[in-house]
């Protein structure tokens, strides 16, 4: 069934050069991910390191590195650098703390990337080769080689020091910029409606809110141009200007 926000922008579709993708639960349902790669590493601290996780808990883990954010603000756009850096704080009284935290972090990587895709996304991907350039724009750090799903993009966005999560512009023009199109001739698509539908809003990029879970638009944000609850429902709707 066709969204009749989706029919009656339908003629949009016919300047679409490029499509955009957000990653975490857009593929992928991300807790899960991230809970199983959290207890992944604590239970490889535990194993390598029993003296110093004698003294705190996955709980405690939790609310250390949360409160990071506070404490090293600098780091606030970079999930990998701000991770690291609590890695790190964790051994600070080892000499080897920096190799220790990238170490651990290998280990948490490598977990939190062993995703369970959505169904269709192969689908629509491969499908799109043959159509349009294809990009992530993620404020998350997934490893899509590890996920299988690298070799379908043209170009990856990943928000770092230099370059600022969504909603933030930034993403977006360079994506615009690498793939060699106008910010209206690129849509993306999106679970999350500020992140995703407003930060590709307001750098002039057209939007498809991926709203599996059926939530209701917030009254706040100028609603998207284009509206799906799957991924095969996404690939049947830009089939119609392949």
């Amino acid at each position: 069934m066709i969204h009749e926000r989706n029919t009656a922008n339908l003629g949009a579709l016919k300047n679409i050069k490029a499509i955009s993708f957000d990653l975490d639960d857009t593929f992928w349902d991300c807790a899960p991910a991230i809970v199983q790669a959290e207890e992944t590493l604590y239970l490889w601290l535990e194993q390598r390191y029993p003296a110093v996780m004698e003294n705190t808990s996955r709980e405690h883990m939790r609310e250390q590195r949360a409160a990071m954010y506070q404490t090293h603000p600098h780091l606030s756009t970079d999930v990998t650098m701000m991770r690291k850096a609590f890695l790190q704080q964790l051994f600070e009284h080892d000499a080897n703390a920096e190799q220790i935290a990238e170490q651990a972090f290998a280990v948490f990587y490598k977990s939190r990337s062993q995703v369970v895709l959505y169904e269709g996304a192969h689908e629509i991907l491969r499908a799109l080769q043959d159509t349009h350039r294809v990009a992530a724009i993620t404020n998350g750090n997934a490893d899509l080689d590890l996920i299988g799903l690298s070799h379908y993009f043209q170009d990856i966005q990943s928000a770092s020091l230099d370059n600022p999560p969504k909603p933030a512009r930034d993403m977006f023009d360079r994506c615009c910029q690498n793939l060699g199109v106008a910010a209206d001739e690129l849509l993306h698509v999106g679970d999350n409606p500020q992140t995703d539908v407003m930060g590709a809003h307001n750098a002039g990029v057209r939007t498809v809110w991926f709203n599996q879970m059926e939530a209701i638009w917030p009254a706040q944000f100028s609603r998207p141009d284009f509206e799906v609850k799957s991924l095969p429902e996404l690939q049947h709707l830009l089939s119609q200007f392949a």
